[in-house]
């Protein structure tokens, strides 16, 4: 593909409103890319408008390398805030604006284009599974439900195109959301005695749980992703200034390590509820609406070692370069992130306390060789005004057929 069509696909994805939803329209338009390339490709759907999309090519015997990003993006938040709209895709002096366009669609469209082209050029050995996916910002639903299905059977290494280019994620936090949900007995404000203060005993279960899980949080640490940290997000309850509250619940998040990991905190959580429950009047329940577990792969792996080796070879995926080129696009100096102004900062293996599709993938391999890299603005992912230089996105093109093509013919 030439430089006008590869990018020609990033602007039709970004002008597909994806947020939470929708991911089925993007799919399509990836299958029908695919199918004009000769590939064929299969939709699983999650739920009605919304299907992952899953592909495979393969050239002779060797490794099982699987390429992944996810097609939703979060709420463009106020639109009449954003420069251009979130969903126009303008470009502007080699700049695309639009929700997406950092996280993640330019890392999708970047790995899908390279399959494509690998297809054709046929410079590799072994398989390579695309799997696009629905729903990761809220819980990565497609990961899970492509994981469950046995999707990710028999992977040796995956590279997620998230927006991560000046570090090579390897290991993540988990990230537990669970809600707390107090019943109480309604009443006028000035007779207490015949109702059952719900908020009262939510702010009760709030501060042991508070307390509990940072006094236990204190007793782990793992060496690469730290400690785990639990914090209340939400609260809602009442529904009249002057009446007995018969309903409150608040929502929590926590990030977790190995060490104290999802269940652990969750144990924790229903210890204290079910300590409180024994006292009058005190009606708690918990839910837990979204379990991502915490990830730590090799730093070392071959994969990680091949993106450096290939990205040392690039001068625009420099550090240096990359910083300097988005500093550019935000006015902002963004040394700070990096060494100092004339150093050179390799680009290396780093962890991070988001979590990715890989908390799911993962659980098809615990040997997984795992490298989060692709193209994006860190710094304006879920902000108003993302947007990312075309210069970096046409790059990783580059970069990732390189990568792919080298991985797969170390043996």
């Amino acid at each position: 593909m030439d430089k006008k069509e590869r990018i020609a696909i990033l602007q039709h994805i970004v002008k597909i409103n994806t947020e939470n939803g929708n991911e089925e329209s993007v799919a399509k338009y990836f299958q029908g890319l695919l199918n004009n390339h000769g590939i064929e490709s299969k939709l699983i759907e999650f739920s009605p408008g919304r299907s992952n999309l899953v592909a495979e090519i393969s050239n002779g015997t060797g490794k099982t390398l699987a390429l992944s990003g996810h097609m939703d993006v979060v709420n463009a938040g106020d639109t009449s805030k954003w420069t251009h709209p979130p969903f126009s895709a303008h470009i502007e002096e080699d700049v695309i604006w639009g929700r997406g366009t950092s996280d993640m669609k330019s890392g999708l469209a970047a790995l899908v284009i390279a399959f494509i082209e690998l297809n054709e050029s046929r410079r590799f050995k072994g398989r390579i599974k695309l799997l696009a996916t629905v729903g990761e910002e809220i819980g990565e639903l497609g990961a899970k439900q492509l994981t469950d299905l046995g999707y990710a059977d028999g992977i040796d290494a995956m590279l997620i195109g998230e927006p991560c280019n000046v570090g090579i994620v390897y290991a993540h936090k988990g990230s537990l959301n669970y809600k707390v949900i107090s019943k109480g007995v309604a009443a006028h404000s000035s007779t207490p005695e015949f109702g059952s203060n719900a908020i009262e005993h939510l702010t009760a279960a709030m501060t042991m749980i508070s307390e509990r899980i940072a006094a236990k949080a204190e007793t782990y640490e793992n060496p690469v992703l730290g400690k785990t940290y639990n914090n209340i997000t939400l609260i809602t309850g009442g529904i009249q200034v002057n009446s007995i509250p018969d309903y409150a619940e608040f929502e929590a998040n926590a990030r977790t390590i190995p060490e104290f990991d999802n269940s652990a905190v969750i144990k924790e959580v229903k210890a204290v509820v079910n300590e409180l429950n024994q006292k009058e009047h005190f009606d708690l329940d918990v839910v837990v609406t979204a379990d991502q577990y915490p990830v730590e792969t090799a730093p070392n792996s071959t994969l990680v070692q091949t993106i450096i080796e290939v990205t040392n070879s690039m001068e625009s995926l420099s550090v240096k370069h990359l910083l300097k080129s988005m500093g550019d696009v935000i006015g902002e100096d963004l040394n700070y992130i990096g060494l100092p102004t004339g150093e050179k900062q390799p680009l290396a293996p780093i962890s991070t306390s988001g979590t990715t599709d890989a908390a799911q993938f993962i659980r098809a391999n615990k040997d997984l060789e795992l490298a989060v890299y692709g193209p994006g603005m860190p710094m304006l992912n879920h902000k108003i005004n993302e947007r990312l230089p075309l210069e970096q996105y046409l790059d990783f093109i580059e970069a990732y057929k390189l990568i792919i093509e080298k991985y797969l013919s170390v043996k």
